[in-house]
């Protein structure tokens, strides 16, 4: 599922209708392209193709027109007419892991690339919106963790097999629940950047180390998936977009991964 930034999908057709408020493993999700300021961003325009995984205990999803923030802050309310016809997913809350995974048909970025979304812890104390990502490969992904820990923790899973609570891009943030947050993840073969609410967290070269998924059922959020633990988390306004040359650097100048 590569694929260059010149390759297009029609959303012509391809916006099915949507279990409104209805939890159902069979829910999916498109990714479709939109101009925006000459940059060719891959929205999600409706959750068909993000299917529910098997997780033990059995995890949850729903998607709902709209969850509103009980706790305004930084991030825009105003959202794109693709945003609006996706809607919100919600996973969880369930014992353990919610897991959903993108299977769609439409292609995939794996290298040079920037992902978007928003996220809101709305039960629980722990990570709400985990993305799972491709580096490189579809076969070498790792996860940004979003609260984790406890609900504080955030970084990457796994850096050179340690943890995201573990290693040099391990960072605090106070989440709270009913408010959404702004995410934004940059790859790239030589770093990982991060930012929340526009503010960077973490900018980590990815010399020399190994780069590996978090053991369990989160493995089955590979390539593209989202997660939640033990929480009910919400997800909105998902949008992928392809680097331009030299937009991401190491910090430290460094080469890429082995």
């Amino acid at each position: 599922m590569k694929f260059c930034s010149f390759l297009t999908v029609s959303l012509t057709g391809l916006i099915a209708p949507m279990a409104m408020a209805q939890e159902s493993p069979e829910v999916k999700a498109v990714i479709g392209p939109v101009e925006v300021a000459e940059a060719k961003i891959w929205t999600v325009s409706d959750w068909s193709e993000w299917k529910l995984q098997e997780t033990a205990p059995e995890g949850k999803m729903a998607v709902l027109p709209e969850v509103k923030d009980a706790l305004p802050g930084k991030v825009a309310q105003d959202l794109s007419e693709e945003a609006k016809k996706a809607g919100v997913l919600l996973l969880g809350p369930s014992e353990l892991l919610s897991v959903v995974k993108y299977e769609g048909g439409g292609p995939l970025l794996v290298n040079d690339y920037e992902v978007m979304w928003e996220g809101m812890r709305m039960e629980g104390s722990d990570f709400f919106a985990a993305l799972t990502f491709p580096v490189g490969s579809e076969e070498q992904c790792a996860t940004f963790v979003t609260g984790g820990w406890g609900g504080w923790v955030t970084g990457v899973s796994c850096l050179q097999g340690l943890y995201a609570n573990e290693n040099e891009s391990t960072g605090s943030t106070e989440f709270k629940n009913g408010r959404w947050y702004a995410f934004t993840l940059q790859v790239n073969k030589d770093c990982l950047r991060a930012l929340i609410d526009g503010e960077e967290i973490f900018n980590v070269s990815l010399a020399g180390k190994k780069i590996s998924m978090y053991p369990g059922d989160i493995q089955k959020a590979t390539p593209l998936g989202f997660a939640s633990y033990s929480t009910k988390g919400a997800i909105r306004n998902v949008r992928i977009r392809p680097l331009k040359p030299g937009e991401l650097k190491a910090p430290d100048g460094g080469g890429g991964a082995d």
